[in-house]
């Protein structure tokens, strides 16, 4: 995997999110990857993690979650880090608009020949006072 093609891979994560497609997200997810959340949970596999997203989105009439200033390293042939500022912006089904910052990691790994993410940590950003 070149660097190029983990930042498709991230911004296929991000699409997917934003497209609010559980199913899109949760293949691109190792079945034992770890996540830490925004909220205080850490998910220990695809399971948990799936249950939650789910839950989460159900809430929203429409979502965006984008990357910003993305950093790509590909450390060998099974593995690459992206690490980039977030965003997401989600439309209410009552109208309310809910606006997150935050910073993304996500570990990615080679898996029976496709690349999948093994770690993922997302924490928001500080408000400014």
């Amino acid at each position: 995997m070149t660097t190029r093609e983990l930042q498709v891979f991230a911004q296929s994560f991000a699409d997917a999110f934003s497209r609010k497609d559980v199913e899109g997200v949760l293949r691109m997810l190792d079945d034992d990857v770890e996540i830490f959340d925004h909220v205080p949970y850490r998910f220990d596999d695809k399971a948990q993690f799936g249950a939650y997203f789910a839950g989460a989105i159900s809430a929203f009439e429409s979502m965006s979650f984008v990357f910003r200033q993305p950093s790509c390293r590909v450390l060998d042939e099974t593995a690459g880090i992206v690490n980039a500022y977030d965003s997401f912006t989600g439309v209410a089904k009552d109208g309310k608009v809910l606006m997150l910052h935050g910073r993304t990691t996500l570990i990615v790994g080679k898996r029976s020949g496709q690349w999948k993410i093994v770690s993922a940590h997302f924490s928001p950003l500080p408000n400014a006072s």
